[in-house]
């Protein structure tokens, strides 16, 4: 995939350059002024790269593209990933080399040619996409680069359809493992003990590997009835908390949709508890709380020992052993390694189980930086827009990653594509919806009245 980001890349200034050209071939005046026109005309007029040659087609072939490139992601992380991989050497070796070119291929392709653009907006996802994509080559998180190329195709899409593919795709790779899995087909893996219970795997080697996609996949299923929310939906959310408690027992993922399901009750009877003035602001101090929480709290630790839950004051060490160690693995990580500018591939021990922590060490300051401010710009947007369970959504996702570091898979975070708007930097009032008609139609302007 590294080769694939170059290429992205070299297409994208190969496209600048081609709009340059034809731009300016077709204003009119001479000299400085015609440039001057055909700068301001690209600056402010949505188009297709390339040319705008079959664009009623080319604007449907996008639509379709992002849903099967979607489709294939998420069936070859929910199954391929799976225990699947051990027992049949064909899963990895050729049925995810496959799936995984075909979902990348539909993203580059949306990207590139399904997709209308501003200057301006394509100024600002491509700079961001090559900081993305530099981070990728010193990471070698293949997770993270998955998730920006899906992010930057979500433009211009009404995000139904994708998130139907995504979330039928997902259930369908879970429903085939897990019946495999009990058909003895494929192994548990090593599983996981804690307090002397053995948690469920399922046939994904891990509990808290099952829960995140099933959190995934309830989220997907939140945002999908998002506009018309019914008590049974928010039921059936529930339900799926309470699965992730008895069954893989993943705390994380079982607490955060619990969340979930009281936070969109309370939003169903009081509907108007999100509509006050402060909301927006309190979304962006959200964000900074919870930073502020990642880097700050770990600081009063203090060792007391030779073992890893070692530490002191009581205080502060019962609120470690609450979150399984998550404080202390931040303090070892102050310790034990060192931040680079543009990530790096981490080391197994202290594994990070926070997002904020983890961004800061595999992705540097400068992606975390730019992430805090994504988040908060898209809360604040969310929250202006009235667009309250995809805001409760995005917010129960942020509880969760404060205590994990899987929503850097979009499997577990299909919220990610809530980021799209902002990574364009385009006005709330257009940033794809469900149902919404492609916010590129005509100018951003237009749009935006």
């Amino acid at each position: 995939m590294f080769e694939f980001a170059n290429y992205l890349l070299l297409a994208l200034f190969a496209a600048a350059a081609f709009d340059a050209v034809t731009a300016v071939a077709a204003a009119p005046g001479r000299g400085f002024g015609r440039i001057r026109a055909a700068f301001l005309d690209r600056w402010q007029r949505e188009h297709f790269l390339f040319g705008g040659w079959g664009a009623l087609w080319r604007e449907k072939a996008g639509a379709w593209l992002f849903a099967v490139g979607l489709a294939a992601y998420e069936f070859t992380v929910c199954f391929c990933n799976s225990m699947a991989r051990v027992q049949w050497d064909w899963v990895q070796g050729a049925l995810s080399p496959v799936l995984d070119w075909i979902a990348f291929l539909c993203f580059g392709v949306k990207i590139l040619l399904g997709t209308r653009y501003t200057w301006r907006s394509l100024g600002v996802a491509g700079c961001l996409y090559f900081i993305g994509r530099w981070t990728y080559f010193n990471s070698q998180n293949v997770w993270w680069i998955g998730i920006i190329l899906a992010v930057l195709a979500a433009k211009g899409t009404a995000l139904r359809k994708p998130l139907r593919a995504y979330f039928g795709a997902g259930l369908a790779g879970v429903l085939l493992t897990v019946s495999l899995h009990f058909a003895g087909l494929i192994p548990a893996g090593s599983g996981s003990d804690r307090v002397g219970k053995v948690r469920g795997t399922f046939g994904y080697g891990h509990p808290n590997t099952f829960g995140g996609l099933v959190f995934g996949l309830t989220m997907a299923y939140a945002m999908l009835r998002a506009g018309r929310m019914r008590w049974r939906d928010i039921a059936l959310i529930a339900a799926s908390g309470v699965f992730l408690w008895a069954g893989p027992a993943s705390r994380s993922a079982a607490l955060c949709t619990l969340l979930l399901a009281a936070a969109l009750t309370v939003h169903k009877l009081c509907p108007k508890l999100l509509a006050g003035r402060a909301v927006p602001g309190l979304g962006v101090a959200f964000v900074a709380l919870l930073a502020a929480v990642s880097f700050i709290l770990p600081l009063f630790l203090v060792k007391t020992g030779p073992w890893n839950n070692d530490f002191g004051p009581a205080w502060i060490a019962a609120i470690d052993n609450a979150l399984t160690n998550r404080l202390s693995l931040t303090w070892s990580a102050y310790w034990l390694l060192d931040i680079k500018i543009a990530g790096q591939v981490l080391d197994p021990w202290p594994p990070l189980d926070n997002s904020f922590a983890f961004t800061l060490y595999q992705f540097g300051p400068v992606v975390l930086a730019i992430l805090l401010v994504l988040l908060a710009a898209a809360l604040w947007g969310l929250a202006k827009t009235r667009r309250y369970p995809e805001f409760l959504c995005l917010a129960v996702m942020l509880v969760y990653a404060y205590m994990e570091c899987q929503p850097f898979h979009l499997t577990t975070n299909p919220t990610a594509l809530l980021l799209c708007g902002v990574v364009y930097c385009l006005p709330a009032a257009v940033w794809p919806r469900l149902d919404a008609a492609p916010p590129e139609h005509g100018t951003v302007e237009e749009n935006a009245a």
